[in-house]
């Protein structure tokens, strides 16, 4: 082989060791995506659930406390 085939052989190795690189970082990316997507909506779903906690709360043994922060800061901790 001459140098100039030498070369060229391995230019085509090169080029064909990057495709595949291309190909799995693309195949990657696409499933992070996907991933991201699923989390996305369980994130969504538990702020509707923690949102729904908040205003579902309310003892009359905790006075004016509408949400569930509200009354666990109204409550004492059990040592006090």
């Amino acid at each position: 082989m001459t140098d100039l085939e030498t070369k060229i052989s391995k230019l085509e190795t090169l080029v064909a060791h990057q495709d595949k690189q291309i190909a799995d970082l693309s195949d990657m990316t696409a499933d992070q995506w996907k991933e991201i997507d699923i989390l996305k909506t369980q994130v969504k779903y538990l702020v509707g659930r923690m949102k729904d906690m908040e205003l579902s709360g309310g003892d009359d043994k905790l006075g004016d406390a509408k949400t569930v922060t509200e009354m666990a800061a109204a409550e004492k901790p059990p040592h006090y």
